[in-house]
């Protein structure tokens, strides 16, 4: 008998058959006790030596294969620790928030205070994350993250779209990318995400220059799949095969250059 979350580990094996990204797929799912955080899963403040942020474990698991627990004491961002819903911001952090931005994200504090309204947090008290390479899981996951190229990203909004029409919806803001978009933002939307990954990522999550993030939500993947399995068989698929049935030539000028040289580089 095939269960749930050996469903879901198949998923995980054909995202990586269909779209091969270059490192695990992600499950994340959020716990409500203490209780469902089994001792074997690797716990920043207990195994690694300290608290880190969010993104910093998305990486390891996604890298190294590794099954991370993360709670509120494991978490010292302070705008992840906000958006998880972990800190009620004072009035006081609130104008914090906003003077961090300015000059740096914003001309301005009306400008800078103009992104809080498009922030998505989690009011339901839950006591953390727990984030597993999707072919490992031991849960049904809330949502799952594909650290992805462009092109990969592509296919997702390509399988998506063939089952659902229109076209995907989403937002940029190029910071808070992952825990925000990734997770918070699909699971309260409970829409797909394509996610512009922001400078933690790339500063501390280890996110590469070419790296963006397609975001799940967990109960949306099997649609996802269907979707990615059917457009694959019809032909659209990753990498891109591009066409190469072509007679090859040259710009003119290096064309001359090759027939003064040695009469040319093609054989007539």
């Amino acid at each position: 008998m095939i269960t749930a979350i050996d469903q879901f580990r198949k998923y995980g094996e054909r995202i990586e058959a269909l779209i091969r990204p270059a490192t695990f797929p992600l499950a994340v799912k959020l716990v409500r006790s203490e209780t469902d955080l089994p001792s074997e899963y690797k716990r920043p403040s207990r195994d690694l030596g300290g608290q880190n942020f969010v993104c910093q474990n998305f990486k390891m698991a996604r890298s190294y294969g590794w099954t991370m627990a993360v709670t509120a004491a494991d978490i010292n961002c302070k705008l992840a620790r906000a958006v998880y819903g972990w800190d009620v911001l004072s009035e006081e952090e609130r104008r914090w928030a906003e003077a961090f931005s300015v000059g740096l994200y914003a001309k301005d504090g009306s400008t800078a205070a103009k992104f809080e309204q498009h922030l998505h947090t989690l009011e339901d008290p839950f006591e953390g994350l727990v984030i597993s390479p999707l072919t490992r899981a031991r849960f049904v996951p809330d949502t799952v993250l594909i650290y992805c190229m462009p092109a990969q990203a592509m296919r997702f909004v390509q399988g998506y779209l063939f089952m659902q029409g229109g076209v995907l919806e989403f937002s940029a803001a190029g910071r808070v990318g992952s825990c925000h978009e990734g997770v918070v933002k699909t699971i309260k939307t409970q829409k797909p995400q394509y996610v512009t990954l922001g400078n933690g990522d790339r500063i501390w999550g280890g996110a590469q220059d070419h790296e963006v993030m397609f975001a799940c939500p967990g109960d949306i993947l099997p649609v996802l799949i269907e979707g990615l399995e059917r457009t694959h068989s019809a032909g659209l698929r990753y990498p891109v095969p591009q066409y190469m049935n072509y007679s090859p030539g040259f710009q003119a000028a290096f064309e001359k250059a090759a027939m003064d040289r040695a009469g040319g580089t093609i054989k007539k």
